[in-house]
């Protein structure tokens, strides 16, 4: 094999770990090669997998649709005529999946009330469900099925439903009270008592009369809906129905708040039908009625989950070295099975891969850019055929920058409020101080702990991957738990910080950065409500906490409280979510000659790149925000100023 064959299957091997939405839910080859290099090493898939409602969480790039499209192929084991692998976890369980994208189906939304989200929807289900059917069995020939599903009078039933609604009649009887009289043309009227305000008591020349009527509506209902799906099950054969919704943390706020309504009506179903529903760290609301723990059970897949179960950050990191060899072997056998790990790098693998791993932080769609990015540099180099340290470098940096560009983006489009370029200064200018504390020498200074209660200052950074989110109760050597995160290794290599390694080089008390970002509180405290700081501790109180005592003081160091006043922040305009800001980010930091096509963006955000051509051309185009230009017969996106 020559360097350009193998350049060429490894670019193929590291792009399939960008994102699982390169697969089709409908090319079952695609699945099933899926299921061969596909990376359980947390072993979340016997999760997701249960009989009960649940809802997958993590940060974008860590691998939920990737989770939810295996798991959809494992219960295709148990069903599907054209699969001859059996399950390793259903064993003679027979589970029927179906595989909904909310980011394809947004239309559903376009309503003039609620009812008709209910209705879109099932109408979207039920399209899904025909079509996926046909997918999964040859014609005519269905392992579960005793007759073809046109046969079946459910599906007749849902069918018919859909078009006319489910007509419900009801037979009324009622008791009227009538008075004749005599008119001209011999006819008599009947005048009902309720219409004109007429007493109740029965008067002289009013006679009592039963009157029956059939009342007739027309509606399709969520339970009906469900009872046709479990008859559906029960006459085939069928333990369980899985539904598995992608995407729904990009709806809206307005749309999330609108579909939990519907989601609240499907969970818990008495047909053995289950839910399971992908969504982002910090970017879902399941209202006040769906209760987690209890209506829907939560399955994490973000660092600081993984780093409580292995007891600390410092062990956690070590298993996902394990798991970035493993991530990355796999794929070799997948795409270019006559090329190891060996091969790839060069003799620096142990480094190289633990570098991959800092920067990665357990995000797969990090370790895809960063391979790619460094495989680029191998290109250029013309006679390298490894992988070197310098090219895994320049991946990181690379990686990072694309990640920043997103931030700083936002942050000028003003969709990202500007006080959080001053606090992310704040943040790194207190490293490099605590850098330089020790003249001798450098000591690391990448972590950083913080108060619980400010755990949502965070939020924004960590959706950028500047900071990660690595443990919820660190225990400082001076007492407290706090919340502890690192800023991202490709910036504390560019800044020449020391990234921490051990324990004892980030739980001194100096690493407690709560004096720092205190300056802040006034943009997190809740509008009209009065908040008080302790100018000692930092610990901020509710004004009902303090409300009976006439000086306000600090329960722990009994200095008088100060009051933080709220101040208000200029945003842009819209209800942007998570992968919109992203997307109009990037662009907003690219100028006229590094105009990125809708498939670039897509790559660096880890979205389709369908979203961001209809987002640019229906919202972002027409209200000026972007510019467009055509390279080559297709778009490409840059800022507007």
């Amino acid at each position: 094999m020559n360097n350009i064959e193998k350049i060429q299957k490894l670019r193929v091997a590291f792009q399939s770990i960008l994102r699982a939405d390169y697969i089709s839910i409908d090319d079952i080859q695609q699945l099933a090669q899926l299921d061969d290099y596909y990376v359980d090493y947390f072993n979340n898939i016997p999760k997701v997998l249960q009989d009960q409602d649940s809802f997958i969480s993590g940060r974008r790039g860590t691998g939920k649709t990737s989770l939810l499209m295996r798991c959809y192929y494992e219960c295709l084991k148990t069903v599907s005529s054209k699969i001859s692998k059996r399950s390793s976890i259903f064993n003679d369980k027979k589970v029927l999946p179906l595989y909904i994208d909310l980011s394809q189906c947004k239309d559903i939304f376009e309503k003039e009330d609620e009812k008709n989200i209910e209705h879109n929807f099932i109408i979207y289900l039920v399209k899904e469900l025909k079509e996926q059917l046909a997918i999964m069995f040859e014609q005519s020939k269905m392992r579960i099925f005793k007759e073809d599903t046109s046969k079946m009078p459910e599906f007749d039933f849902i069918a018919q439903a859909l078009i006319e609604g489910i007509t419900i009649k009801r037979e009324v009887t009622a008791q009227e009270l009538t008075q004749k009289e005599s008119m001209r043309d011999g006819m008599a009227i009947a005048l009902s008592p309720e219409k004109l305000g007429v007493s109740t008591n029965i008067e002289e020349g009013f006679e009592a009369e039963t009157v029956k009527t059939i009342s007739e509506t027309t509606n399709f209902n969520v339970q009906e809906l469900l009872s046709a799906l479990g008859a559906i099950r029960r006459n085939s054969k069928i333990d369980s129905i899985y539904v598995f919704i992608d995407e729904f943390s990009d709806l809206s706020d307005i749309e999330q708040k609108e579909f939990t309504t519907l989601l609240k009506k499907l969970l818990g179903s008495k047909n053995n039908i289950f839910f399971k529903v992908g969504t982002i760290t910090d970017r879902y609301d399941f209202g006040e009625k769906i209760i987690i723990g209890r209506d829907i059970f939560p399955i994490f897949l973000d660092l600081n989950d993984f780093a409580e179960k292995y007891g600390g950050i410092v062990t956690a990191l070590k298993q996902l070295d394990d798991f970035t060899v493993s991530l990355i072997s796999k794929r070799l056998e997948a795409y270019c099975s006559d090329i190891v790990l060996n091969s790839v790098f060069d003799e620096n693998i142990n480094e190289i891969i633990t570098r991959i791993t800092r920067e990665a932080m357990g995000v797969p769609r990090t370790i895809g850019m960063i391979l790619q990015n460094a495989l680029i540099q191998t290109e250029l180099s013309g006679k390298k055929t490894n992988i070197t340290i310098t090219d895994i470098n320049v991946g990181i940096q690379e990686t990072r920058k694309i990640y920043f560009s997103q931030f700083q983006g936002a942050v000028k489009k003003r969709i990202i409020p500007a006080f959080y370029m001053d606090m992310w200064n704040s943040i790194l200018n207190r490293a490099l101080v605590e850098k330089n504390k020790n003249k001798k020498e450098i000591k690391p200074s990448s972590h950083f702990m913080l108060d619980p209660l400010r755990k949502k200052y965070m939020n924004v950074f960590c959706e950028n991957f500047l900071i990660h989110f690595l443990e919820e109760s660190r225990a400082s050597k001076y007492g407290g738990n706090y919340l502890l995160f690192s800023i991202d290794y490709g910036i504390c290599v560019e800044n020449n910080i020391l990234f921490a390694e051990e324990k004892d080089e980030f739980t001194p008390a100096r690493f407690i950065y709560d004096n720092t970002i205190a300056q802040y509180d006034c943009y997190f405290v809740e509008e009209q409500l009065k908040s008080y700081k302790c100018p000692k501790c930092e610990r901020i109180y509710k004004e009902e906490e303090v409300a009976q005592a006439k000086v306000k003081r600090c329960f722990e160091c009994d200095e008088k409280l100060i009051e933080i006043v709220h101040r208000e922040v200029p945003m842009t305009e819209g209800n942007y979510t998570e992968v919109e800001v992203k997307i109009l980010g990037l662009i907003g930091s690219l100028s006229e000659e590094e105009a990125m096509s809708a498939s670039e963006i897509g790559d660096a955000i880890g979205c389709t790149w369908q979203k961001v051509s209809n987002w640019c051309s229906k919202v972002l185009g027409k209200q000026e925000l972007i510019n467009v230009k055509k390279i080559g017969g297709k778009n490409h996106y840059f800022d507007k100023e």
